[in-house]
């Protein structure tokens, strides 16, 4: 259930941020699925438990900007650095309230699916 939340917290980010950008509305799809996959398994199942919420939020800041500029370049989309940029800010900012939100629930999420 848990991983609803964050697809449905992360595709109404990244979504309109990566059309925002520039990219086409496919890209943004498949980028926000693999994106938001990506990133719970390697923020919210690897760093967040070895850490605190701040440094795995700017984690994943720095995650979601490299593999969307990175997806961007490698499939040939147009798109705008701030646009990525600003969509990574925005990103990281829900994904600080995520794990509040998980924080909050006493949800051990290393050991719960989703």
């Amino acid at each position: 259930m848990n991983l609803l939340w964050k697809l449905a917290a992360n595709g109404i980010i990244v979504i309109p941020g990566l059309l925002w950008s520039g990219t086409t509305l496919p890209f943004a799809v498949w980028a926000f699925l693999g994106l938001s996959l990506f990133s719970y398994l390697v923020g919210d199942r690897v760093i967040l438990p070895k850490t605190n919420n701040t440094f795995a939020s700017f984690a994943d800041f720095l995650l979601s900007f490299s593999l969307l500029w990175t997806a961007s370049i490698v499939f040939l989309q147009t798109f705008s650095l701030s646009g990525l940029f600003l969509t990574s800010f925005a990103l990281s900012v829900v994904e600080y309230l995520y794990h509040s939100y998980l924080l909050r629930q006493s949800i051990d999420h290393t050991r719960q699916p989703g």
